[in-house]
């Protein structure tokens, strides 16, 4: 039991030691976010961009620019809900429900 709980906090230690990524989404291409901060809200075109996928990804309505591509809106890679977020209570029920079968018919006696 003890190591289960040592596994928790050093999870629970990383979750809280991650930021999002704030950078320019460009309008030309919705896959990139650059990340490297040039001034103000300028960025810098260099390799600083990461890919953007599905529900870690948010664009708001403040304007920046990429030097050298073009403009597009300030966004950042925090985690969104994603659909599965609407399933979690029926998959908690499923997992609990599999658990209690499998602990009843385990036989407990102890000798």
């Amino acid at each position: 039991m003890s190591k289960f709980f040592i596994v928790l906090l050093v999870a629970f230690g990383l979750s809280i030691s991650v930021n999002a990524a704030t950078g320019c989404v460009l309008n030309s291409n919705l896959s990139k976010i650059y990340t490297s901060l040039q001034s103000g809200t300028t960025y810098r075109s260099t390799t600083s961009s990461n890919a953007l996928s599905g529900c870690v990804y948010k664009q708001t309505t403040n304007p920046c620019t990429v030097s050298g591509l073009g403009s597009g809106f300030l966004g950042d890679t925090t985690i969104l809900n994603c659909p599965i977020d609407d399933y979690n209570m029926l998959i908690l029920l499923v997992v609990a429900g599999l658990g209690f079968f499998y602990i009843r018919k385990k036989n407990l006696i102890l000798n």
